[in-house]
């Protein structure tokens, strides 16, 4: 009798105890670990991160010691493979190419760069000059050569480069997803181990299914950061303008000139907003014109009956 109440005691403890530190965990990693990230479960992720099959072993980085603690390699804390996102963004003019045949020579650069575009709008509208926008995801070792080829098909221009270091996140990533597969084999072995009724069972398993979710969850974080650092995304602004003339620094005569004129276009935009807003307030000054009117009459009226209706003084 008492061995089996020792048993039920242990057994409760034990559940206790899971749960206060999966609920830990999992708060843990849903505050610390929001940085800027879609939140992909592995069912939901996109298909280009969805193709990519989860290696416990090269994402981790890494090996747990028997303290705990994680040994990252240099696959996270090398200089070599830290982990960078690289985005991009140019600016093409079409002054000698038509836009179609930019249109041919962006798809087959495309192809041969192994890369894919995945956003694509422009307007086609005619005796307007045509724009256009591509947001294409190029792999990283073939990225220079796609932007050559870029912009070898217009005028570039501007041209910004970015990149931004996520190797601290990736490896907060990594500990985490180390903390939280121990967490799985501990409440595993728990699992194991009961004997008693079907609600005992039902909550060690509840436990665990909150573990995995939070696994699942680090898993798509993980894989979103593996692609954006392994997929350059690169943006291009195209615009025709057959007349483009690229910018040349000005002498001091011409910046005098530039200022000049830059006064008169503003001078001329004030007027103009000027007289637009007299134009829009018109309506309503005479509205408000006649109210007044109105308003005015009905007051003045009203003071020469009390007026009248006032007896005079006798003297």
């Amino acid at each position: 009798m008492h061995k089996r109440f020792h048993q039920r005691l242990f057994f409760n403890l034990s559940l206790i105890v899971f749960g206060y530190v999966a609920f830990f965990l999992a708060g843990c990693s849903d505050s610390e670990m929001s940085m800027g990230y879609p939140d992909y479960p592995a069912e939901e992720m996109p298909k280009a991160i969805a193709q990519e099959n989860f290696d416990s072993g090269d994402s981790l980085g890494g090996e747990v010691g028997q303290d705990g603690a994680l040994g990252i390699d240099s696959e996270v804390s090398g200089t070599a493979d830290r982990k960078i996102i690289y985005v991009t963004e140019i600016r093409l003019v079409l002054k000698e190419t038509s836009f179609e045949d930019f249109e041919k020579d962006i798809a087959k650069l495309i192809k041969d760069n192994s890369a894919y575009q995945s956003e694509v709008t422009f307007n086609r509208n005619r005796g307007e000059r045509r724009t256009g926008r591509w947001v294409v995801r190029v792999p990283v070792n073939l990225y220079q050569a796609f932007l050559v080829g870029v912009k070898d098909l217009g005028v570039p221009e501007e041209v910004q480069e970015s990149a931004s270091d996520v190797t601290a996140e990736y490896v907060d990533l990594v500990a985490r997803m180390a903390n939280q597969k121990r967490l799985e084999q501990r409440i595993l072995s728990v699992l194991d181990e009961v004997q008693g009724k079907i609600s005992d069972v039902l909550e060690v398993e509840k436990q665990l299914a909150r573990v995995r979710e939070t696994i699942e969850r680090l898993e798509g974080k993980m894989r979103y950061i593996k692609d954006r650092v392994s997929m350059t995304t690169v943006t291009v602004h195209v615009r025709e303008d057959e007349d483009y003339q690229p910018p040349q620094a000005l002498s001091f005569g011409g910046s005098i000139v530039d200022v000049w004129q830059n006064s008169i276009d503003a001078m001329i935009a004030f007027s103009k907003g000027v007289v637009l807003a007299l134009v829009a307030i018109a309506p309503w000054l005479v509205v408000v014109m006649l109210v007044g009117y109105v308003l005015y009459r009905l007051l003045r009226r009203i003071g020469v009956r009390r007026r009248e209706s006032i007896p005079p003084k006798v003297s």
